[in-house]
């Protein structure tokens, strides 16, 4: 019998059109994900086990959704119609009954990734052969087995288990959403990969994390984060740990709940429970006359008042919904414990304070309400016809367009009570910190930043729902259109003119609010209101108020419906047609706008057009004198420039070529006795072609005007910002170049192997003299701005309503001239002859002091240990926060508001932030100005590696080692945790473009060379290289500082300092205690065992360094920055293991190798050991 009903069951399951959609959405989403997902290097096979199991466990989590319809739409299909009578006088018994209504939702549900299976073996079939290994089906079948059936169990089981107890949709909903929130608890607490804080923390999960994650994505993201290319295609995901233990638990809970849901269940008829009457009397009913009224069910009294009546009963569906109550407080809970991970677990741990701009950035984005959204109107429109009502709706005179247009305010109310919610999270987080600033308007901004798109979503879903019959097959169509509306970008719908409701991130900062892109905001959102009023209109034209109504009566009534309300319809499509022509004017016009493909192909097409040109010989830029003009109300500046150009090769030079920043929009050159230019518009190179050859050692002048406009309706530069308040312009990348730029090449191997270019970027062949700059330049902005740019301010004046900066370098200086432009306050001090400034907004000094000592002590260890600081002063000013922290030029640092002016840094033993950003960028004044290094591989380690070791090392002299262990600790994870998400990883002579590698891991390597070969002489390394190597000298190049470095090491040191910049190696270091002896005299010997294993992508060898071992008087959990070893030592490790024996004064509480985190080391758990 069992396996006849479960035949029908599942006959059942397959032929409901939910179930269709569902599975050809699951199929699709295989062959898209393994088609076009990022899973690591291009060294990643596409059907690697690594990849199979990422794509496998991350669409289980989404099979959440589809077992809350099938659970609502097939498992209680007796109870909706009233076939439980029938079903229960049958001789199907009671375990029957549970088993194959069981099976058939999971199996149903499983059967969906099985789909998804398919979608990746055939997705694999349009990935190119060399992105493919071996095909194992074993790598399907442990994806299949470990993640997506235990999940399907546990996910499924539960709603199978609350449709049994509840029979109630609404608690199914409830159920569905309460199991996807304990995932996202799980994501934030263990630092899930998903989440988009998730790299920059920097944290790997802890063990209570990956228990409660019922779908163990924590513990595969966490445990595979660190995983090498060759792991990731030839390793299955090992069932063990904490992993094993998260499986088995779930598993457990998974069949905890099935039996106790068997043993509640009670296969009968519920009886329905009667009032009590009090006093077990009935109570007396009144009687009430008969009254006639008249009513006219026509005009607009009358329309108003059932509107009035219809929506104060969707209200009180509304408020009175259990459910939705409960989903509102799971809400509450849920984004009250992000918001707080985000403002006080942020990247290194740092704290910021509870300002609201702050928070509006983080909650303003509330796309996860559209499921909630979705599952609301369902209900909403099917709830006349749920309880039978639908006949009596139908007879009434009430029109289509009021039970619209209540059921849409209905859910217009439950998306302000979600912003409203988040509004409220956010002032409770401020007020129970202490932060009674709130900024209430910023607050209310999200009533129409927040809510209004989401009120968009809101007619779409309702036209959606109207269509169906079946609100499920609705729910799922929804679901549908939502997700690939949400994502339509990967689906190759860039524009946001196809988007529906879809902007830019919006991007808020002190200086200027949602400024960027609120012009651009307000057009899309109108743009699409006039869409939707058109939806609007076909959504009541359809909608259904009859039982009876054919396909044909339904386009009859829509016919009608469209002839009545032309009055709409036509205003609305003329609203939605000029707000798309002036959209795509100011994007695809003024903007010049591109899709990735198309700006690929730019690329591409620049690069073999051009690169085989880049040798060709052009004169050097002497000087610079512009006059740039700033129109931050029109989001547009000028600049009017003067280059002073010399022949410095050996040759005549014809031809100067000049190379533009595609972000110009308008662009001429002039140079005296000249022939017609030619002009390249498409890549912006323009040749001008001289009378007479310019000899060499002449000199001649090159005139330019270039104009950039920049709007809310082209992407977003953080290097090229014109804003009303708070601009900020890297005006060196955007001015005329000359010659060949190889920053416009694309560093997509794939597109240049397909197009016959080296898979690698090559760079030109760049001189090693230094091609310096006298700098001058006049700027003006708006009467109550500031300009802050390279060079000593020479004057300040006012003129037609205008107000100008006149600025001059000093001395000669590197082709780099950003400008900032906004309201500032400023605060001054003297150090040792050099004038210090901060400029900053108005209620941001918070970290002020802490910059300023930043700033002096990187001027003292600079001066001290490096060379004398060449300038009278050092100025940093605040930019808005976009992304990255700051930038160093010449005598000026540009520095992002969020982490430098609003990080809170007042919890005593925290690392200050702001101190050492402050301190880091001063240390560029050295470290890329005075010694501007050779541009090309390697560039990177003579300037942002010594920056940060500049930094790490004045941290630690002004702090202490263990306050920077913190900071070093934290560099060790972000290293290992980047280091496999993108290509190759080379060594830090040879980098390019790898971050994580000058900065983390540069940073680490330097400040250990530094440890293992003392300081001063690492530091005499260091000036020696300045004064062989800066201006006048020939440019440095990174090998010049690694050869200098062995040269000065004895030849013990030297294999480590090969390996820390030469090669790619890292190290696996643990520590045991063998045995811990009392000995006659009262000390402690301590018998060690050291484990140290090299790691590299090369031939295996032995460890050959040195490390310290620390005793510690306190757990390793208790260490603070005041912390001290009372015995630390270094060791010479050359073996695996090494036995290594300490007497010590007294018993230690903790013994510890690498102390102090200099050794880069994937897994730092088994660095201490505690004595009992």
């Amino acid at each position: 019998m069992i396996g006849a009903l479960l035949k029908f069951e599942l006959k059942y399951h397959f032929s409901q059109m939910a179930f269709k959609i569902g599975a050809l959405l699951f199929l699709v989403l295989g062959m898209v994900c393994v088609a076009k997902g990022g899973f690591g290097t291009d060294e990643v096979h596409k059907n690697s086990p690594y990849v199979i199991t990422n794509i496998m466990a991350l669409l289980s989590l989404f099979s959440i959704f589809s077992a809350t319809l099938f659970s609502a739409n097939v498992v209680l299909r007796d109870a909706m119609y009233k076939m439980e009578a029938v079903i229960f006088t049958t001789s199907i018994t009671k375990r029957t009954y549970f088993l194959v209504r069981l099976l058939g939702l999971l199996i149903a549900v499983f059967a969906l990734l099985l789909l998804v299976a398919a979608g990746i073996f055939i997705g694999t079939f349009f990935v190119d052969a060399d992105q493919l290994g071996a095909f194992k089906l074993s790598y399907f079948l442990h994806a299949l087995l470990v993640f997506a059936l235990p999940n399907v169990i546990f996910s499924a089981g539960a709603l199978y288990c609350t449709s049994l107890l509840s029979k109630n949709v609404r608690a199914i909903y409830v159920a569905g959403v309460l199991i996807y929130i304990l995932y996202m608890l799980a994501s934030i607490f263990g630092n899930s990969p998903l989440l988009a804080t998730s790299t920059i923390k920097g944290t790997t999960p802890d063990a209570l994390p990956i228990l409660l994650d019922p779908f163990g994505l924590a513990s595969f993201f966490g445990e595979t984060r660190t995983w090498t290319s060759l792991q990731r295609n030839q390793q299955l995901f090992p069932v063990n740990g904490l992993f094993l233990v998260n499986r088995v638990m779930w598993m457990a809970i998974s069949g905890i709940l099935l039996g106790l849901t068997y043993r509640i269940f009670n296969f009968r008829i519920q009886q329905q429970r009667q009032a009590k009457q009090k006093n077990g009397t009935l109570e007396k009913v009144s009687l009430i006359p008969f009254k006639h009224l008249q009513v006219i069910p026509k005009g607009l009294t009358y329309q108003l008042a059932t509107l009035r009546a219809q929506l104060r009963l969707e209200m009180v569906h509304l408020f009175k919904n259990i459910p939705i109550m409960v989903m509102l407080l799971l809400w509450v809970f849920l984004f009250g414990v992000e918001l707080k991970d985000q403002l006080f677990s942020g990247v290194y741990g740092i704290h910021s304070y509870p300002a609201t701009g702050i928070i509006v950035e983080e909650i303003r984005s509330i796309k996860f309400a559209l499921i909630l959204i979705i599952f609301y109107a369902a209900e909403t429109i099917a709830r006349e016809k749920s309880v039978n009502m639908q006949s009596l709706i139908y007879s009434t005179p009430v029109r289509s367009s009021v039970m619209w247009g209540a059921k849409a305010m209905s859910l217009f109310a439950l998306v302000f009570i979600l912003v409203s919610l988040n509004i409220g999270i956010g002032i409770v987080l401020q007020l129970s910190h202490g932060y009674f600033n709130l900024e209430l308007p910023i607050y209310f901004s999200l009533y129409y930043y927040s809510a209004f798109p989401l009120l968009l979503f809101v007619v779409l879903i309702l036209f959606i729902q109207n269509l169906s019959s079946n609100k499920y097959v609705g729910m799922m169509l929804s679901m549908v259109v939502v997700f690939v509306l949400l994502y339509a970008d990967r689906f190759g719908l860039e524009h946001y003119l196809f988007r529906f409701a879809t902007v830019p991130d919006l991007l808020h900062s002190y200086f200027n609010g949602f400024g960027y892109y609120a012009g651009a905001f307000n057009w899309y959102m109108l743009y699409w209101l006039g869409f939707v009023t058109m939806l609007i209109v076909l959504t009541i034209g359809l909608w259904q108020n009859s039982i009876e109504i054919t396909a044909v009566n339904k386009w009859r009534k829509l016919a009608s419906a469209l002839k009545h309300y032309r009055w709409i319809l036509i205003p609305a499509f003329l609203v939605w047609i000029a707000c798309g022509a002036y959209i795509y004017y100011q994007s695809n016009i003024v903007g010049g706008y591109k899709n990735k493909n198309a700006w690929l192909n730019w690329q591409l097409n620049y690069e073999k057009r051009y690169k085989p040109l880049a040798n060709v010989l052009q004169p050097v830029i002497k000087s610079v004198k512009t006059v740039v003009d700033l129109f931050p109300d029109e989001g547009k500046y000028t600049v009017k420039g003067d280059y002073k150009l010399k022949n410095e090769t050996q040759q005549p030079i014809s031809k100067i070529w000049i190379s533009l920043n595609p972000a110009v929009n308008s662009f001429s050159a002039n140079i005296a006795g000249t022939k017609k230019a030619e002009v390249d518009q498409t890549f912006k190179q323009q040749f001008i072609t001289l009378n007479n050859p310019l000899l060499p050692g002449d000199s001649t002048m090159m005139s330019f005007v270039i104009t950039v406009i920049r709007n809310g309706f082209t992407p977003f530069d953080k290097e090229n910002s014109i804003v009303e308040n708070g601009t900020y312009i890297e005006l060196e990348k955007f001015v005329p170049q000359l010659g060949y730029s190889s920053r416009f090449e694309t560093d997509d191997k794939r597109a240049r192997k397909q197009h016959g270019l080296a898979a690698e970027r090559v760079e030109p062949t760049f001189s090693r003299k230094y091609e310096l700059i006298d700098f001058e330049t006049t700027i003006s902005t708006a009467p109550d701005q500031q300009v802050l740019t390279a060079g000593e301010l020479q004057k300040s004046w006012l003129a037609n309503n205008r107000r100008y900066f006149s600025y001059k370098t000093a001395k000669p200086v590197n082709f780099m001239f950003a400008l900032s432009s906004a309201r500032y306050n400023v605060k001054r001090e003297q150090f040792k002859g050099v004038d210090l400034s901060i400029y900053y907004q108005q209620g941001q000094e918070y970290n002020l002091t802490a910059m300023f000592k930043g700033i002096k002590d990187a001027l003292d260890y600079g001066n001290e240990n490096f060379a004398t600081y060449p300038l009278k002063q050092l100025t940093l000013a605040e930019i808005p926060q976009y992304k990255g922290a700051a930038t160093a030029y010449p005598g000026i640092i540009f520095s992002a508001e969020n982490i430098n002016f609003l990080g809170n840094f007042s919890q005593q033993g925290t690392i200050n932030h702001s101190y050492a950003i402050a301190t880091h960028e001063a240390a560029h004044q050295w470290w890329a100005n005075m010694l501007a290094p050779f541009d090309g591989p390697g560039y990177a380690m003579l300037t942002e590696s010594l920056a940060k070791y500049t930094e790490n090392v004045v941290i630690a002299k002004t702090f202490g080692k263990m306050y920077l262990q913190q900071y070093l600790d934290y560099d060790n994870r972000l290293y290992f945790l980047n280091r496999n998400n993108t290509e190759k990883e080379l060594p830090l002579v040879k980098t390019l473009d790898q971050p994580y590698v000058n900065y983390q891991k540069g940073g680490i390597n330097m400040y250990a060379v530094k440890e293992l070969m003392g300081e001063q002489k690492f530091n005499a390394v260091l000036k020696q290289l300045i004064a062989d190597h800066a201006y006048l000298k020939p440019k440095a190049s990174a090998s010049d500082l690694v050869n200098a470095l062995l040269k000065a090491a004895s030849p013990e040191q030297r294999k480590f300092i090969d390996d820390c910049f030469n090669q790619v190696v890292t190290y696996d270091l643990g520590l045991k205690l063998q045995q811990c002896t009392l000995l006659k005299n009262g000390k402690y010997q301590l018998d060690l065992l050291v484990n140290a294993e090299r790691l590299s992508d090369g031939p295996k060898q032995s460890p050959d360094f040195e490390v310290e071992i620390g005793c510690f008087n306190q757990p390793a959990q208790d260490w603070t920055a005041e912390t001290k070893p009372f015995n630390v030592k270094k060791y010479h490790i050359k073996q695996n293991q090494t036995r290594l024996t300490l007497v010590v004064d007294h018993k230690p509480e903790t013994v510890a190798i690498d102390p102090y985190r200099y050794i880069l080391d994937a897994d730092k758990s088994d660095h201490t050991v505690e004595l009992k």
